[in-house]
């Protein structure tokens, strides 16, 4: 089949599954498995494309049909400027995350901090970005999930970080608690959609994405309450935790942070205007 059949067929199928981006999805789909940028496929519609090539794009834009997020499909990403690869079994980084690394990276610089911890890392890419952009830094990546840890590991080694960068089994803290282990800054996008909502949402995300890494328990404010407990035992006197949290997590996420001891809390709005992060000191 030439290019312009293929984008054909793709647009035709995918707008009849209601995706709303299917132009946009085609033509990524159709670079990836070409290996070419949108201007080739612009100058190039009447080129016939190879039998197993073709297949392959029909293949994946089944999968797109079916709600799969495109960047489970072509298992790659972009954050904070910067290529990650993903895979189901990990959350895609957001946009509205960048708030967070942008501040941390902020707050790193004018201290001088050393020691970073990413809790709850998924791909990695807070732990990994601050890497990359603070060459002093090391971080210790920390989560649950196997798969996780796989794709962290992926992209330690894709981004040339493994000499600062390490990536480690652990319940939340655990680890660096038996380490006796200190930080001077701990970041976390922890699971913080209340249980009962997750069936509400999209059916790219809940159909997808990890419910582990969606799911924060019946007010979504359990690993809030955990993380903060266990920070507060290994963080160094003036470092500060920060968090992503859902919009409308606020008020509840800073009053758990008051109820530990932790001092100049403020927030931040996502580029939505919606609250997207809560950060706190501990005492010097």
């Amino acid at each position: 089949m030439k290019i312009k059949e293929l984008l054909s067929n793709g647009y035709n199928t995918l707008k009849e599954a209601n995706v709303e981006s299917y132009m946009i999805d085609c033509n990524l789909l159709l670079c990836h498995v070409l290996n070419v940028d949108k201007v080739y496929i612009i100058l190039n519609k009447e080129k016939e494309i190879e039998e197993d090539k073709t297949t392959q794009f029909l293949k994946l834009i089944k999968l797109r049909a079916e709600k799969m997020p495109i960047k489970y499909i072509t298992r790659n990403t972009e954050f904070m400027g910067l290529d990650f690869k993903v895979e189901q079994g990990v959350l895609i980084p957001r946009p509205d995350t960048e708030v967070l690394v942008e501040e941390c990276i902020k707050i790193i610089t004018k201290n001088n901090f050393k020691d970073i911890c990413d809790v709850c890392c998924g791909s990695g890419a807070i732990g990994l970005s601050v890497a990359y952009y603070i060459k002093n830094t090391a971080v210790k990546l920390y989560d649950i999930s196997d798969t996780a840890l796989k794709v962290t590991e992926e992209n330690i080694k894709n981004l040339n970080l493994d000499k600062r960068c390490f990536r480690q089994y652990s319940d939340l803290l655990k680890k660096a608690k038996e380490e006796n282990l200190k930080f001077d800054m701990i970041i976390s996008n922890p699971p913080y959609i209340r249980k009962e909502v997750i069936p509400t949402l999209m059916e790219d995300v809940k159909n997808y994405e990890p419910h582990l890494a969606l799911d924060g328990g019946d007010d979504g404010l359990d690993f809030y309450k955990r993380i903060t407990k266990e920070s507060y035992e290994i963080l160094n006197c003036g470092g500060y935790l920060a968090f992503e949290i859902g919009h409308d997590q606020k008020d509840d996420v800073t009053k758990i942070l008051e109820e530990n001891k932790f001092e100049n809390i403020y927030s931040l709005k996502d580029l939505y205007n919606n609250d997207r992060v809560v950060i706190g000191q501990k005492q010097l």
